[in-house]
């Protein structure tokens, strides 16, 4: 891979439930360090922290936890991933919490907004909820649906305060440019889903998004997946990757907040990062939820080390 990279840590994990994961990408840096050093000899890199302890309040915001100080982390990350770009970087991010790919893909319509963006959401989960639907309120579950087109869902079911509904339309505008939406329905692939909410799938549904489960993995194979997807994928300008480690099986992705069964292979994952992170449309990577907390033998940041060097 030729490409000239700019590794960029977000570690903020203000989105996710379980403590832990805003040290995910220092533990994937120092995994790579100690099996692939190569990797990040000579390269740039760039750290971003979140407060400790977060500083803004979150509790008028009961369904979009932390959505200030996430509003916040993400424009931090956007401005970063817009730079790299605009000095000719590959970012490779590693996030925390996966409302982080909020911030990447913002960087890259702020750097590139007349371009078409495809997306691969490499994931257990569609985090398509929304504070007008979310059980939980944690914000790595709304992503996705933070990048998207405003819908009306007939699964609303939470009753927003102002405070909320502001800073939900806040983060959907984030960024230099406020842009929104920042991707379209049709451009953007799912791979590996199998756990969500009943809302999440109608609106999967109603937009006529690209998924393929485990089911279709296993009667086509990735490498079939992946050709299928760059093929719908063909009229987008450039491309990003947002890879979730709980899109792995757990007997792989233990040190993950939400790890969820019959996820992908190691086999399968590999496939992913060879056949993704050095194409020549993709101008992004993202790899997101390593929660070191959670694994106790760091087996974790091991294993993505180890697909990023097959790839890189």
């Amino acid at each position: 891979m030729t490409k000239k990279i700019k590794f960029i840590e977000a570690a903020f994990e203000m989105g996710a439930a379980t403590p832990g994961a805003k040290l995910g990408p220092g533990a994937l840096s120092e995994a790579i360090l100690n099996a692939s050093p190569a990797l990040l000899n000579g390269a740039e890199k760039e750290t971003l922290l979140q407060d400790n302890p977060i500083t803004i309040t979150f509790n008028n915001t009961p369904f979009a936890f932390h959505i200030h100080a996430i509003y916040r982390s993400v424009n931090l990350l956007a401005a970063s991933v817009e730079k790299a770009l605009s000095e000719n970087y590959f970012p490779v991010v590693f996030s925390g919490d996966h409302s982080n790919a909020i911030g990447t893909v913002t960087g890259i319509t702020d750097a590139c907004p007349d371009k078409k963006i495809g997306v691969f959401w490499v994931d257990a989960h569609l985090d398509l909820h929304s504070p007008y639907t979310t059980p939980s309120g944690n914000m790595h579950g709304m992503a996705v649906k933070a990048l998207l087109p405003d819908n009306i869902s007939n699964y609303q079911k939470n009753e927003l305060n102002p405070e909320t509904i502001t800073f939900w339309s806040k983060i959907k505008k984030s960024g230099r440019r406020e842009l929104t939406p920042k991707i379209l329905p049709q451009h953007i692939v799912f791979i590996g889903t199998r756990d969500y909410e009943e809302e999440e799938w109608a609106l999967v549904k109603t937009l006529n998004i690209r998924i393929y489960t485990p089911d279709d993995i296993r009667k086509k194979g990735m490498q079939q997946i992946l050709n299928e997807s760059l093929e719908y994928l063909q009229d987008c300008d450039m491309l990003y990757t947002s890879f979730d480690v709980d899109s792995m099986d757990p007997s792989i992705s233990a040190g993950t907040g939400t790890p969820s069964p019959d996820g992908l292979s190691y086999n399968d994952a590999e496939l992913v990062f060879k056949i993704l992170l050095p194409h020549p449309k993709t101008v992004a990577f993202e790899i997101s939820e390593i929660n070191p907390l959670l694994d106790n033998d760091h087996s974790m940041p091991k294993a993505v080390a180890q697909l990023l060097a097959s790839a890189l």
